[in-house]
């Protein structure tokens, strides 16, 4: 056993998984990091306590990819999509986005902004049929 071991010993299965969720207050992680480049036995200890996590998954590059949302249009790209103003390249990706990827995030910002659309067109038309209903009083001003 090499002179670090013990220090690598007293360092448990919670400290090990508070390091790896970067829990641990900035000296006390660079215990662990010291011992964890002294000790090989350590290293193997913190490679067990990495894939028995719970977490194990939240860290992979996919789940970062998602948690992230990388790939999703920004509202005011779905909005142009809505409006047909989009390069066409770029309005067949957010289709597939949207319906084949099924993004739940994107999927609701669309339906959010077509809600947000029809309320305006039918604001409009309301605004139309008032006009059109109230002209005669207006003389010919309102024409």
């Amino acid at each position: 056993m090499n002179r670090d071991e013990p220090t690598a010993i007293d360092i448990d299965e919670a400290t090990l998984r508070d390091y790896l969720a970067d829990r641990l207050a900035p000296g006390e992680s660079a215990r662990v990091e010291k011992a964890l480049r002294d000790s090989a036995s350590l290293r193997a200890r913190l490679e067990d306590v990495r894939d028995d996590r719970e977490d194990l998954q939240l860290h992979s590059l996919g789940a970062i990819w998602i948690r992230a949302r990388l790939t999703c249009p920004t509202r005011q790209q779905l909005g142009s999509l809505l409006l047909d103003a989009l390069d066409p390249d770029l309005a067949d990706y957010f289709r597939f986005h949207l319906e084949v990827v099924e993004c739940p995030f994107c999927r609701a910002n669309l339906a959010d902004l077509e809600a947000q659309g029809a309320a305006a067109d039918a604001s409009r038309g309301r605004r139309q049929r008032i006009l059109k209903s109230s002209a005669h009083l207006l003389g010919d001003e309102a024409i």
